[in-house]
Order: structure tokens, then sequence, then C-alpha cells
């Protein structure tokens, strides 16, 4: 598969259902979804997971409650996926409906970069356009897509701003990589 998109919940089922049909509605199908669910046994996070009916969407509980931004079932979860790309996102963000299309389009042009990122609308700023870069404080988890090796050998700490040290350890390790943008909003955080 492309991409995995690993999303921590601990119990928000409207926000995750909107992600997940962000995902259903994708133009390419070559995705996956593992949730990750920050709780005990919930059945209606279940519900809405089993209410898609598709089996590129998996789910696993933790052990505890971690309590930690989604950090911990990211750092885990992504350890799970096999996905040549993996997306550690939210259960309250979405994607355009062409978002794995335009993935596996630079993913293939640029013959598997270390990371891709793209722009997105972010919530905090009004919904307006924001755009990202790799450093600074200008990107977000849900915002870039980093290869499978790369992914697994990284590790995502659990500071509120992870995804800013992530690229920036990626940075300094993955130098030479490749790193690609899509200039086109992609993503909408919530």
């Amino acid at each position: 598969m492309l991409v995995e998109f690993i999303i921590p919940t601990y119990y928000r089922p409207a926000p995750l259902k909107s992600m997940l049909a962000s995902l259903i509605a994708q133009t390419d199908g070559d995705w996956g979804a593992l949730i990750m669910i920050d709780n005990e046994k919930n059945e209606e996070i279940e519900s809405i997971i089993n209410s898609f009916n598709d089996e590129r969407i998996r789910h696993h509980y933790m052990d505890k409650r971690y309590n930690d931004w989604g950090h911990t079932p990211r750092q885990l979860g992504k350890q799970m996926s096999d996905a040549d790309y993996i997306i550690m996102t939210g259960d309250d963000n979405y994607y355009t409906p062409n978002f794995v299309e335009e993935l596996k389009k630079a993913v293939l042009q640029y013959n598997h970069p270390g990371v891709v990122y793209w722009d997105m609308v972010h919530s905090h700023y009004r919904y307006e356009y924001f755009e990202c870069r790799l450093g600074g404080g200008q990107i977000d988890m849900g915002a870039f897509a980093t290869r499978k090796d790369i992914a697994h050998d990284l590790v995502l700490n659990t500071e509120y701003a992870a995804d800013g040290f992530f690229i920036e350890e990626y940075k300094r390790k993955y130098f030479m990589e490749r790193s690609i943008k899509i200039n086109k909003v992609l993503f909408v955080h919530n």
C-alpha cells in the first residue's frame, strides 16, 4: 500500500467519522488507516470504524491511556505500519478527495523521496491558508508523509511540538534525502 494514516483517538466519534469519510472519498484507493484508540474498549468508536465496512481501516487499543496529544499512539502505530509512506495525523483532521492521487504522483515523479509535504488550511489560523515548510514550526503532523524506513527509524517524542522535533531530527539525520513539497492545499487541520 502507498500510504497508511496513523490516527490516534480517545473519545471523539464525530470528528473520527469525518476523518474516515475523507479517506473513503479518495479518488485513489491505495491507502490504509490504523486507528490507535488511546482508551479502554470503546463500543461507539468501534461502531464508527465498523460502519465503513472497509478492510483498509483497522484499529488497535493502547495498553493504557497516554493522554500526550496522541504522540505515543502515533509512535507505536507507525511501527505497526508496513505502507510505503506513513502519515501521523489526528482524528479531527481531513484530506481532500484527490490527496492520495497527488501523493502518488509526487512519490513516483521524484523517485520515493524521504518526506513529501503539502499546504493546509489551519483551524488555529481562522481556517485560512497555511503554507507549510520543513522547519521553524511551519508544519503540522498531518501535513507530511514519511517514507517507511525513515518513519520507523525516527522517534516521535511526547512533547507538544513533537511534529517539529520529528522534522528537525529528519533534517539532521537524513540531510541527504530528498524532501518534496506538493504546492497545493491537501489537508485541513481542526
